[in-house]
């Protein structure tokens, strides 16, 4: 029975039932057709103490906690409205934004009160629920590992991997995978910086080792050789021409355990970020290069909670000023 509040004449029912001190509450709740947990979540809220209910108390403490809760968002002034939206709008959660403005001295808004505007619509918020994360179901697992993993030649497992990449605290140690298009058209090539969570993506026409190397040589042109320390890659195929990787960039290769995805827990975590612009089904042929870019854009300029609301850029970049990153 789903829960609703008693009526003025149902309390007044209520309190006279109650009065006849030989009925139980479930008695009683019976009698007037609710459920026993809607009465006595009545009496524990509505009481004048654990004994005394009365009915036009009860009446006036329900009518005040309505309006109070019609004027939930007043405290909200518009300013930080618009800051909402224009953040909404870059696909930053709601989460990820409270604790953003809050970091810069904006606003104290709470993630849960930015929850309840856009699904309660307010001043145009509804709308801005297109661009929050949508749940995903759990990925199959791969089959035939053993094989893949046997075909690796010079195969370094993640147990002989430095332990500072597991801490999280220096630069230059990163995560591998590929995400494939509908029909195995195209590949998205994905790189992702375990200390900061600064992305790099890429598209490739196919899975294969030499288009897979090549992406990857482009997407680190740009950065400097003392940030690229380690890659740690899952077990496919497309990743046996790890070798000439780790001879380009100075990189250490190591790979994951089979059935171990947690081990490359932010690059599983970070391909979810980019499926919310590219979701299963998608020809990443003939996809555009500029949207994949925007998209990192994105991601990269995202407050995360995990890094004090700082962006994977800041992080990666040294970053000290919050301006620096938010002039985009």
């Amino acid at each position: 029975m789903s829960y609703s509040h008693l009526s003025a004449e149902e309390r007044i029912e209520f309190y006279k039932l109650r009065a006849n001190q030989e009925l139980s509450l479930r008695q009683i709740a019976k009698q007037m057709k609710r459920s026993q947990s809607t009465l006595s979540r009545e009496l524990q809220r509505n009481s004048v103490d654990s004994s005394l209910y009365l009915p036009d108390v009860a009446e006036q403490r329900q009518q005040k906690r309505r309006a109070e809760s019609k004027t939930t968002f007043k405290s909200v002034i518009d300013e930080s409205i618009l800051e909402i939206k224009r953040r909404l709008k870059k696909y930053h959660s709601p989460e990820q934004i409270a604790g953003r403005l809050n970091r810069e001295g904006k606003s104290r808004v709470s993630h849960e009160t930015i929850y309840k505007m856009i699904y309660a619509d307010y001043k145009g918020l509804g709308r801005y629920q297109k661009y929050l994360r949508q749940g995903r179901g759990k990925r199959k697992q791969r089959k035939d590992v053993k094989a893949k993993q046997g075909r690796i030649v010079g195969r370094i497992g993640i147990e002989n991997r430095p332990a500072i990449a597991d801490e999280k605290t220096e630069i230059g140690h990163w995560e591998s995978d590929t995400m494939i298009g509908s029909n195995h058209n195209g590949v998205i090539v994905t790189h992702v910086d375990k200390a900061s969570k600064f992305l790099v993506a890429g598209f490739g026409r196919n899975k294969t080792a030499e288009e897979i190397n090549k992406v990857t040589l482009a997407l680190f042109s740009p950065i400097k050789k003392e940030d690229c320390k380690t890659m740690t890659f899952d077990n496919g195929k497309e990743f046996c021409g790890h070798a000439k990787i780790a001879d380009e960039l100075g990189v250490l290769c190591f790979f994951a355990r089979p059935y171990h995805s947690w081990e490359r827990g932010l690059n599983e975590h970070t391909n979810g970020l980019i499926r919310q612009f590219f979701p299963k089904g998608t020809n990443f042929i003939i996809a555009k290069s500029s949207d994949l870019e925007n998209a990192v854009e994105l991601i990269n300029y995202r407050p995360r909670k995990s890094l004090d609301y700082r962006t994977p850029f800041e992080v990666f970049f040294r970053h000290t000023s919050d301006s620096d990153a938010l002039q985009i």
